[in-house]
């Protein structure tokens, strides 16, 4: 199976999920501190177990440019710029290099909605920081991400590889239903970017 056949299995083994993901972001109130605030914190709740998942199942060995794709020191910078922290979170599994493919490509994808989501926040007027949402930026990680993933010798056990994507879709989704706080939702909706 080709590289761009396995994006585009991807794309549509998890279209029901990342539409109802982009429907629960594009209704938090991010360009208000606290909205903002408790987005970044159920941003956080999601990317720092399942980046350390990846790194205990080896990612590294995997992705070797890992290191500079790495995003939850940025996530507790940001936090602690707004005098939050990380809260306690659960711990996530990656059973198989396969599967984690599946769940980098939730993980890197997402970076192309943090574009979206940070000129969002930059028109607010608020001076909030966005180490998190810009990480890599100018650094063409999803073009790099998806030229690794056509590699042949990665995904090759495509059931894997999407149900790794579905994990992730569904982890973030969790989470977010999970910290929701009071006004900090509206009805408007927000720019869905397509992986």
């Amino acid at each position: 199976m080709s590289e761009s056949s396995l994006r585009d299995r991807l794309r549509a083994a998890t279209s029901e999920s990342h539409a109802a993901l982009d429907a629960q972001v594009a209704a938090w109130r991010i360009e208000t501190t606290v909205g903002y605030g408790a987005f970044l914190s159920a941003s956080a709740l999601a990317i720092a177990p399942l980046e350390r998942a990846l790194e205990r199942a080896g990612v590294a060995e995997w992705l070797p440019d890992w290191p500079g794709r790495v995003r939850r020191t940025a996530l507790a910078g940001d936090l602690a710029a707004l005098g939050l922290e990380i809260p306690p979170f659960a711990t996530a599994l990656v059973p198989s290099p396969d599967f984690g493919a599946g769940l980098l490509y939730v993980l890197e994808g997402s970076r192309l909605g943090a574009r979206v989501l940070a000129r969002q926040v930059s028109a607010s007027g608020h001076d909030l920081p966005l180490a998190y949402l810009t990480q890599g930026e100018g650094d063409d990680l999803w073009r790099t991400f998806l030229a690794w993933l056509e590699k042949p010798n990665v995904g090759t056990r495509t059931d894997e590889v999407e149900a790794g994507a579905r994990y992730g879709f569904q982890y973030f989704s969790d989470v977010f239903e999970t910290i929701v706080p009071p006004g900090a939702l509206n009805v408007r909706t927000g720019a869905h970017v397509r992986v």
